[in-house]
């Protein structure tokens, strides 16, 4: 399986999912319809994609990082259940993480953290499961009473959760007011001149914008 191989695909419900991962998809990425994401998201995903590998699966021993050189099905590797690459809030990385270099240069530059989870996420902006994966984190989801980003951050307490941060996919904020943002969000009277996109050095949404010369009411 290559890098393109990793389908897009928005969880409109669950039986959605069941049926793309039974039509023979062995991942599928889960993105917010307000996500966002740097131009460069194919070089980081293989970049993202060769720390991931660099996981010791033998024992699952989560303080042994070590190269392998054994093939796998996923580019991320196989030893994994959900792949979390956009987030809001994370605990200090482990000392075991994995950084690579990301966008941006001087002070603006960006290092990126790959780490497994042990609980102390939250947000899905965007995150990936694999066939096997995704009838535990169904089966998980659908016994808890509490917003999915939490449930999933306990679900990754008990099975193999891997993690970047800054994260990889974020959520874009509108230029305009901020009634425009998520609707899960509080929101205040307050107005955006920009649309921003946090920790997105090269926003895919705003290159686009401003590629089909959208210049207003608000542009973003």
């Amino acid at each position: 399986m290559h890098s393109d191989d990793l389908v897009p695909l928005k969880w409109f419900s669950d039986d959605d999912d069941l049926r793309a991962m039974e039509a023979g998809w062995s991942t599928t990425l889960i993105i917010e319809d307000d996500a966002d994401w740097d131009i460069a998201l194919r070089d980081q995903l293989q970049t993202f994609a060769n720390r991931t590998r660099t996981l010791s699966n033998a024992g699952r021993n989560e303080s042994a990082w070590v190269k392998s050189e054994t093939p796998t099905h996923s580019p991320y590797g196989d030893d994994w259940d959900l792949l979390w690459l956009g987030n809001c809030a994370v605990p200090t990385a482990p000392d075991d993480a994995q950084a690579f270099s990301g966008e941006g240069s001087g002070d603006s530059a960006q290092t990126h953290y790959v780490f497994l989870v042990r609980g102390g996420m939250s947000c899905l902006y965007g995150y990936a499961v694999n066939h096997r994966s995704v009838r535990t984190l169904m089966g998980w989801l659908l016994d808890v009473d509490e917003p999915t980003d939490f449930a999933a951050s306990k679900y990754c307490e008990h099975f193999r959760c891997i993690a970047v941060w800054p994260e990889l996919i974020g959520s874009h904020k509108p230029a305009g007011p901020h009634s425009k943002d998520s609707s899960i969000s509080d929101t205040d009277d307050g107005w955006r001149d920009q649309g921003e996109s946090r920790n997105i050095v090269h926003s895919a949404v705003l290159d686009m914008i401003q590629k089909m010369g959208h210049r207003g009411p608000w542009a973003g």
